[in-house]
């Protein structure tokens, strides 16, 4: 029985005996059959039990709270979203009753993955344990009910006093917008799979979720023209868009859109440029206002579109600060300043 249902059930109880059951206890009273004592312990016994489950119910509810509040203060910090101004990283009311066992703490969009962070319980500590053996499980999946569209998820963090666990879910940012359209509806209903076997699953939620927006600077660097020495190889650096945990350089190169479309059935034509690609996201910097510098590292994938090559790439680690930028640069090459 839930906490609602235990509250209306106490509540029904008659005044008359909470009355009777504090009323003070008169000469005549104590002088009168035994049998009426017995009565008033039950019923102060009764009420005393009732207390004692709100509080018990209380008190689990605050914990389940409690590791709900601790995970999202714990997420904002390791992500550094308060330091690095993150106004795009929304968190979630956690108090509300938990909806199949599946609690929504917080979200950002990177631009091209909706990432989404979940608690899931009860999970038990061996359910949550680490991949043993040859098998790959335990498994973690988000999906869009009622379509086919869905991501991957992985372990965060686990709680074994109140067997709740932490998932970081990545949905495409493609597939949010599609399953939004399928469904007619911005507010999709997701839910979290747990393989523990080839035949063994769980399932938590539905809950209802709306893709969040995307913090994003623009900078346009101007076509500059880079030689890369590795390859000996001429490139545009066209411009790049830059989020707090996400970046997309674009390029521009002879033959480039060609290149793309062909790139997985003629692979030996496309490496060198495809080195050229990586040298550029690897050795471009961007440094901040107290000289620290961050490289994006190598593209996850890249694709064709309006005349330049996107090459993009995301992080797992903390948030940049993209209002901070100061200079972007590549070698030698001062491809932007703060003026």
């Amino acid at each position: 029985m839930n906490r609602e249902l235990l509250s209306k059930a106490f509540g029904n109880i008659e005044e008359s005996f909470v009355l009777e059951a504090y009323r003070p206890v008169s000469g005549d009273a104590r002088s009168a059959s035994e049998r009426i004592v017995p009565m008033k312990k039950k019923r102060i016994v009764t009420l005393a039990l009732a207390a004692a489950l709100i509080l018990a119910l209380g008190i689990t509810a605050y914990a389940a709270w409690s590791i709900h509040a601790a995970r999202q203060q714990e997420l904002r910090a390791e992500l550094k979203i308060d330091e690095n101004n993150v106004s795009s990283y929304v968190e979630y009311d956690a108090s509300d009753e938990p909806a199949g066992g599946l609690v929504l703490l917080s979200a950002v969009n990177d631009g091209q993955t909706q990432r989404i962070y979940v608690n899931i319980s009860p999970v038990s500590e061996e359910e949550a344990s680490d991949p043993k053996g040859s098998e790959p499980f335990p498994v973690y999946a988000v999906s869009i009910e009622g379509t086919e569209f869905g991501g991957n998820a992985q372990k965060y963090a686990y709680d074994k006093d109140t067997q709740t666990l932490t998932l970081e879910c990545f949905l495409p940012v493609d597939n949010m917008k599609k399953a939004a359209a399928e469904l007619g509806t911005d507010a999709v209903p997701i839910f979290v799979q747990m393989i523990t076997g080839i035949d063994t699953s769980r399932s938590f939620g539905p809950i209802s979720f709306t893709m969040t927006g995307q913090q994003l600077r623009v900078f346009d660097l101007g076509n500059a023209l880079y030689h890369d020495p590795e390859t000996d190889k001429d490139i545009e650096i066209v411009g790049l868009d830059l989020a707090p945990f996400g970046a997309v350089w674009k390029v521009h190169y002879e033959g480039d859109a060609a290149l793309q479309a062909r790139k997985f059935e003629d692979w030996q034509a496309y490496k060198p440029w495809c080195d050229l690609e990586e040298n550029v996201c690897k050795e471009a910097k961007i440094v901040f206002s107290d000289g620290s510098e961050f490289s994006i590292g190598g593209s996850q994938y890249s694709y064709y579109e309006d005349g330049a090559v996107h090459l993009w790439n995301s992080w797992k680690l903390s948030a940049i600060n993209i209002d901070d930028v100061q200079r972007i640069v590549i070698g030698d090459m001062i491809l932007w300043e703060a003026k």
